[in-house]
This record gives structure tokens, C-alpha cells and sequence, in this order.
């Protein structure tokens, strides 16, 4: 599984089957998936980001000649090696159109539902859960470092940063014995970590900078996570 797969089933309601609230947007959604691809790379030791001068902008480059395995990380990858771009528009443009694609993946895989239904005067498209119980693993190992203190691995580390980049890892995850408050400032200090450097850190904060005109309150820098701790509801 992607990292960007695991996003899309722990973003998306198990019965309903709508993304969860705060990523309704589609293309908030893309560039979730975006970020994910990205910091994918960065893990595999493929991709990194350069910084030519203290006048340039930084850029996404290829540093590996044999691309990877996945067919979705070889498009990333072929896309970066075109042209060296900034990281928020690399994960823009790796991330056009991959809800639609990845959630067409994990429904030939049996793990979601596609289903049509009227919505007033429109028809909109769900994703269900085929057995909620295959999101267990993903979310039990985010829930140890999120709700019990556990300490993440790169790839978990990841997914809860990216979470944590749209707002979303207190939403998501929630205990009686654990306040929301708890909850999202763990999930930054995890986003701050310093495993989460170089480019994968790059993938995380272009993520939110290209979602975040749709936050209220909270912010983030590229030394990590700052600003309001709004309460959440959703559920584990």
C-alpha cells in the first residue's frame, strides 16, 4: 500500500463513504495525494530538494537513475525528472486527478464500494468501505503514536504528518482519554520530528500551503506546525 492509498481510506467515511469534513474539495484532495507521492520519493532516497542560491527558489530533482516499482511513483517520478520544479507545484502536478485514480485502485482491490446517488438535484459518487475492518491496520498503528504515545517509523511518521498538514490527525482520531487539543499538537511535534527533514519536510509543507486557503485558523512554517488548536470531533 501507498501512503497516499492509506490516506484516501482513512480520509473517506466508512459507511457513508464521503471524504470526511475539511477535504470535500476535490482538488484539496489532489494535492493531499500530491504531497503523499512526493514524500513517498523522498523516503525511497530518489528524489531531493536543492536550493541553487540564497536568491532561487527551491527545486525538486531526481537523484536516482532507475525509477521505482509502483506504476503511480514512476509517473511522480518521470514528472520530476522533466523539469526541476518547486516543491508545491510538483506536488500540484503529480497530484492532478490521483483521488479519482487511487480510489478506482482500492475499489478493484475489494477494499471500497463505488456507488452513484442522488444528492437533491445532482449525482455524486461514494466510496464505502466493502469491510471497515481492512482500515484497521493503518489506523491502529496511527493510533499508537497518536492516542498512546508510540513512537512512529518513517512511513507512519509520514501519513501522520500529512494528516496533520490538512488539519485532520485530531479529527480522525479520537479517544475519551485523550483531548483533541493532545491529539493535534502530537501530530505536529511528530511533523517536526527530525526524521521528517530535507525533502520529505518539503512534500509536508507544500501540502498544507496548497490547501491551506481553505483552513481556519492553525498554521505552518517550514520548522513545522503553528498557530490555533481548534477541538475535533469524527471518530477511530
Amino acid at each position: 500500500m501507498l501512503i497516499a492509498e492509506d490516506l484516501v481510506l482513512l480520509t473517506l467515511e466508512d459507511i457513508t463513504g464521503q471524504p470526511v469534513s475539511g477535504l470535500g474539495d476535490m482538488s484539496k484532495r489532489n494535492i493531499l495525494l500530491g504531497g503523499a507521492l512526493l514524500a513517498e520519493l523522498a523516503l525511497a532516497g530518489v528524489i531531493e530538494v536543492r536550493k541553487q542560491s540564497f536568491w532561487h527558489t527551491s527545486k525538486v530533482h531526481q537523484v536516482a537513475t532507475g525509477a521505482p516499482v509502483d506504476p503511480r511513483l514512476q509517473q511522480a517520478f518521470s514528472i520530476i525528472g522533466e523539469r526541476p520544479m518547486t516543491p508545491r507545484a510538483v506536488v500540484s502536478r503529480i497530484g492532478s486527478q490521483k483521488f479519482d485514480h487511487l480510489t478506482g485502485v482500492l475499489v478493484g482491490r475489494g477494499l471500497l464500494r463505488r456507488e452513484q446517488r442522488r444528492v437533491f438535484l445532482t449525482t455524486k459518487t461514494f466510496w464505502p468501505a466493502v469491510d471497515p475492518r481492512s482500515k484497521m491496520p493503518v489506523r491502529q498503528q496511527v493510533a499508537s503514536v497518536l492516542l498512546h504515545d508510540g513512537h512512529p517509523d518513517h512511513r507512519t511518521g509520514t501519513l501522520i504528518a500529512l494528516l496533520s498538514a490538512v488539519d485532520q490527525a485530531h479529527r480522525l482520531f479520537v479517544s475519551p482519554s485523550v483531548p483533541p487539543r493532545h491529539v493535534k499538537q502530537r501530530a505536529k511535534q511528530i511533523a517536526r520530528a527530525d526524521w521528517a527533514a530535507g525533502a520529505v519536510r518539503d512534500a509536508i509543507v507544500a501540502t498544507h500551503r496548497g490547501v491551506e486557503s481553505g483552513f481556519s485558523g492553525g498554521g505552518f512554517s517550514d520548522g513545522g506546525f503553528d498557530g490555533g488548536d481548534g477541538g475535533g470531533g469524527g471518530g477511530d
